[in-house]
């Protein structure tokens, strides 16, 4: 490890970050310092599991003075205090601004391959990392998650076994799999004297009206800090492809993911325990090149209640 600092820069949501921890976890090795600019939910997140040491919000108005002039003082104050700044962003531009400010190294990345290319989003970073010098090539994502627990540990809260996580949300409504199916498998758990309890996000108004008006509890939390104390105290979870499963695979929690419209090769959750429900089918996964899913989306309608089950069986023993 050498002296030098690393400034890591994202604009994406909570997946698209999450993705990029088994990165910042090699990038570690050869960064005695990193520190990211970035949503502040994910910059508390990703300071809470250890990942990074300092984070500056995303959401601050200096930092929308990169796309202007006068560029503010602040931010030229901060680039300036870093050897090497990593751009993880399709936006070349940003890039052009960041490098007029500071005499710093500058990288940009973008954040997921093209559309069409059949490669995990995590493992083109790596290689996108060793291009640019970053990473050696001999670094990869296999075998991060077994030293990432070592340093990600949460809250120390115990476990309860029996309570398991059903998260029925998305970041997209076209990657929700239908809640009459997670009430169907929520009863299913009860059954084997299991402790069904779902959570909301902010941005699921609809789905925790809904699942309050069959009777049964939610909960949403305003903090991401509060989610993964709540996550690490649980047995399992089950969700669609979303930004919270990634979360709940990367805590190493056993994680069953729903998967759709999107394609699971480019976009599985990463973690040591993680099954993935997908039906076969003739289709190509449309998420990403068409606007909106099929008339009758049947990559969701096609993966039952029993196919989650069966999933989750061959994680959980209880």
């Amino acid at each position: 490890m050498t002296n030098a600092s690393l400034l890591i820069i994202h604009q994406g949501a909570l997946g698209d970050v999450v993705l990029t921890f088994p990165a910042i976890i090699a990038l570690r090795q050869k960064f005695s310092r990193i520190d990211i600019l970035c949503q502040g939910q994910l910059g508390n997140l990703a300071v809470k599991l250890g990942l990074i040491d300092k984070r500056y919000p995303l959401e601050a108005a200096y930092f929308a003075t990169l796309f202007s002039k006068p560029v503010d003082e602040k931010i030229k104050n901060i680039m300036a205090g870093y050897s090497t700044i990593l751009l993880f962003s399709f936006a070349a531009d940003l890039k052009k601004s960041i490098s007029q400010i500071t005499d710093s190294r500058c990288f940009r990345i973008p954040p997921r391959p093209p559309a069409q290319v059949e490669i995990h989003v995590t493992e083109f970073l790596f290689i996108s990392l060793v291009d640019n010098g970053l990473l050696e090539a001999a670094d990869s994502y296999d075998g991060i998650f077994t030293r990432q627990r070592e340093q990600t540990q949460g809250s120390g809260r115990p476990i309860d076994a029996s309570k398991i996580i059903i998260h029925p949300g998305s970041g997209s409504i076209r990657k929700r799999w239908s809640l009459t199916n997670f009430l169907d498998l929520a009863d299913r758990l009860e059954k084997r004297g299991l402790q069904p309890t779902f959570v909301g996000g902010p941005a699921e108004p609809d789905l925790i009206a809904e699942i309050r008006n069959q009777g049964r509890q939610i909960h949403t939390f305003s903090k991401l800090t509060d989610l993964v104390d709540w996550l690490e105290s649980a047995g399992a979870y089950i969700g669609n492809d979303s930004g919270v499963s990634h979360l709940a695979a990367f805590l190493g929690i056993p994680s069953v993911a729903i998967f759709g419209p999107a394609d699971p090769v480019r976009w599985k959750p990463l973690g040591p325990r993680v099954q993935i429900v997908h039906p076969e089918l003739d289709c190509q996964p449309c998420f990403e090149v068409e606007p909106e899913n099929c008339a009758r989306p049947e990559c969701l309608a096609n993966a039952s209640t029993q196919s989650v089950l069966n999933a989750f069986n061959l994680l959980y023993q209880w």
